[in-house]
């Protein structure tokens, strides 16, 4: 009776490769026509938005711009703060060996660093270095032997793979808007002066077809007031929305991973009944893209052997990432700002980035360290608008079951909430929370068994002598002394009574008695 392959397939991503760059964005700023002149530049900070990404051979090249909002004082002695925005256009490409067209990319992007300097009242002259972060995965599918049936003496050996099976990746864009008036202890808006959007994910629920996302829209709105004293003003508001994302074959029992990104944002001022300057009419799009996969676990047949006949095995060597393990942490850092060379009158706006510095893994713990980049806009004791930059560090630790150094971890890094309060003349207490979404994966390559033919040929054993004892050598399994042999791993351990198949040591004794095997 011949040997019969149970085939199956392995559907998996496949990481082929990643890689980072770290341009430099040299050029020009020109203040708006409609804008009064600069006096003096209060701050400037940007963000990276990826506008197109295209993979060619051994490249992933791409399209993007850096947004940047200016604040500036300006000699007016009607309106002393003005802003405005402005982009710079750039293109640049990541090198990854053994990429192609046919490949799924992803690239990461953020504002690393940026000196300006003011060259005259109507231009600024700005650098920026910005790291870009690209991966590229390729969706194979391979053919693999699950078992193998047939004649008496036939030994299998298996191996596990566990591995994400992606069921499917979608975007799309919701809306979010919403008009309200600003709380009765603030005064009448003269100018909006800018706004920042940050999104945040509440909760995420799978049902057939679709992921559901619900979250949050925060909008912190920097306005000048329109009193006598013109003084800068600081509001913050939340718009709650829930958005469906399709993902044809999804179901509840399955695993999702979103991502949020606030897109562009636009708002106005209108009065309110009584005819004052109270209502603020916002609306903004929310980027959402969302990954549903299951977590799967095959067994492939590794090694085959007869214990009495000959058989022809071909094998194949493949690479494969596998999952080890996953988690999400959340961690909250309090911290404080100090200005001690002055008194703080007012915190106006605190802009805050989690950074990733460096991450290990040590005993099943991956170990996140970072730093909250933060800016922070306030007036000191003259009245003055000035801003000051710190980085304030913090260390995170997530438990991933059966992780070991040298594995690859991805890591997604997301500020879920951020306060800030004056605490004393000198000192601004903040309280961050970052969400740390940890991915573990093992590059694995075996050897897999493509096809075994048994052969007329019977193994003679008859010349064998009724006893071999055999000493382990380095690298030794039990399973290839008892291929070597012509025997089976059970009749090796029962004879040797050995407690652990899996832990033979150097130099042991192993007794393997000759056994002929008849076929009736």
């Amino acid at each position: 009776m011949s040997v019969e392959l149970i085939r199956d397939l392995l559907r998996i991503d496949q990481m082929i490769g990643k890689n980072q760059a770290q341009p430099l964005i040299d050029g020009k700023i020109t203040l708006p026509e409609n804008k009064p002149e600069i006096n003096k530049i209060l701050t400037i900070d940007g963000d990276v938005r990826i506008t197109g990404t295209n993979i060619i051979k051994d490249k992933i090249l791409i399209n993007g711009a850096v947004d940047f909002k200016v604040l500036y004082d300006a000699e007016d002695e009607q309106q002393p703060i003005h802003s405005f925005k402005a982009s710079k256009e750039f293109e640049e490409e990541i090198e990854i060996e053994g990429v192609n067209e046919q490949m799924i990319g992803d690239v990461k992007a953020h504002v690393e660093h940026i000196d300006y300097n003011l060259e005259d009242r109507n231009v600024i002259s700005v650098k920026t270095v910005i790291e870009l972060e690209g991966k590229v995965q390729a969706a194979s599918n391979i053919d693999i032997v699950k078992d193998i049936k047939g004649s008496q003496g036939v030994q299998v050996l298996k191996e596990s793979i566990k591995y994400d099976d992606v069921v499917g990746i979608n975007s799309s864009s919701t809306l979010v808007k919403e008009a309200f008036e600003i709380d009765e202890d603030y005064p009448d808006i003269l100018d909006i002066l800018r706004v920042d959007t940050k999104v945040y994910e509440r909760e995420v629920k799978i049902v057939d077809n679709k992921v559901i996302v619900a979250g949050l829209a925060e909008y912190s709105i920097m306005y000048l007031g329109d009193d006598e004293e013109s003084k800068i003003n600081y509001i913050r508001h939340e718009i709650p929305f829930t958005h469906f994302v399709e993902v044809p074959g999804a179901t509840k029992e399955m695993m999702s991973r979103v991502k949020l990104e606030p897109g562009e944002v636009n708002y106005e001022t209108r009065e309110n009944i009584n005819g004052n300057m109270r209502i603020i009419d916002v609306e903004s799009t929310v980027d959402i893209s969302a990954k549903v996969f299951e977590h799967n676990e095959k067994e492939v047949t590794v090694d085959t052997y007869s214990t009495n006949k000959k058989i022809d095995v071909k094998k194949q060597q493949i690479e494969v990432t596998e999952n080890v393990g996953r988690n999400t942490a959340k961690e909250v850092i309090n911290s404080t700002i100090e200005v001690s060379e002055e008194s703080i009158n007012n915190v106006y706006n605190l802009n805050v980035k989690p950074m990733l510095t460096d991450y290990r893994i040590i005993e099943e713990k991956v170990i996140v360290e970072g730093f909250l980049s933060t800016d922070m806009l306030y007036s000191g004791e003259d009245d003055e608008m000035k801003n000051m930059k710190q980085e304030i560090p913090f260390k995170s630790y997530v438990d991933i079951e059966g992780i070991e150094d040298g594995m690859d971890s991805e890591i997604d890094m997301v500020l879920e909430d951020v306060r800030f309060n004056k605490s004393n003349e000198h000192e601004v207490e903040v309280t961050a929370t970052v969400k740390l979404d940890v991915s573990v994966n093992s590059i694995k390559t075996i050897s897999i068994v493509t096809e075994a033919e048994e052969l007329q040929d019977n193994i003679d054993k008859a010349n064998r002598p009724s006893i071999t004892i055999y000493i382990v050598q380095e690298e030794d399994t039990i399973w290839d002394i008892a291929k070597r042999y012509n025997t089976t791993v059970e009749e090796l351990v029962e004879t040797n009574d050995i407690i652990n198949p899996d832990n033979i040591m150097p130099g042991e004794k192993i007794i393997i008695e000759k056994n002929i095997d008849f076929e009736f």
